[in-house]
């Protein structure tokens, strides 16, 4: 939960539209989650501006 409500803050201070926001907290905490430790997970921006752009927004 942190891990997100921090990768969507970052996202609002960076000026990215919302929908943009969420996916950098969707990416963050998963990153997070996904690791041992409170923040080992936690990419730098550079990491997370590639993955962002390598991943793709799914509609259902």
């Amino acid at each position: 939960g942190d891990a997100f409500a921090a990768g969507y803050l970052a996202g609002a201070v960076w000026g990215l539209p919302v929908e943009e926001r969420l996916r950098l907290a969707n990416l963050l905490g998963a990153s997070v989650a996904a690791s041992r430790g409170d923040h080992e997970g936690a990419p730098y921006r550079e990491d997370l501006e590639v993955l962002l752009k390598a991943t793709q927004t799914f509609m259902r």
